[in-house]
């Protein structure tokens, strides 16, 4: 009887071992979801800020002289410096590599028969390298756009000192 009691505590322990992996393997999925947006949202960010790179650099010759063209080389510059930063985030070397580390790891799973303890080894493995992913393109993210502002501010602040001060 004693026996038979402990076989089934076994089997009721296993069953929420099973469940909690599957909830592990539900969070992997979650966090790999949000790096996918992420990387999207970065891509088009940095789309974004390429058009307002060359859409400044077609017009830096238009500026007066003087503080609003001194200005507006400023502006350029913190674009440049917001595409920069970004860049080594959504380069497709850079995510190819990444997502390709992703997938062996997976691919070695599926043709490995992993005990749950493993296999719980492996959900905390793919949680911690996506979740550190995502702090990375969500703080380069950050800084991006930070400085992309910035560079947009100072544009106009060089447009309104060349409407005010250098009229025709």
């Amino acid at each position: 009887m004693e026996h038979v009691r402990a076989g089934a505590a076994e089997q009721i322990h296993r069953s929420e071992r099973v469940r909690a992996l599957d909830a592990g393997w539900e969070m992997v999925r979650l966090v790999q979801a949000s790096v996918n947006s992420l990387e999207e949202t970065t891509t088009r960010v940095v789309a974004a800020q390429v058009v307002g790179i060359v859409g400044l650099w077609t017009q830096l010759d238009t500026f007066e002289d003087g503080p609003p063209r001194i200005l507006a080389w400023i502006a350029w510059a913190l674009l440049l410096a917001a595409v920069s930063s970004m860049g080594p985030f959504v380069a497709p070397r850079r995510l190819a590599h990444f997502w390709s580390r992703v997938i062996s790891d997976v691919s070695a799973v599926t043709q490995a028969g992993l005990t749950i303890d493993e296999e719980a080894a492996l959900v905390r493995h793919f949680t911690e390298g996506l979740r550190a992913q995502r702090l990375r393109l969500h703080r380069g993210l950050r800084v991006s756009i930070a400085l992309g502002t910035l560079g947009l501010g100072v544009a106009a602040v060089a447009y309104i000192i060349e409407k005010a001060y250098y009229a025709p």
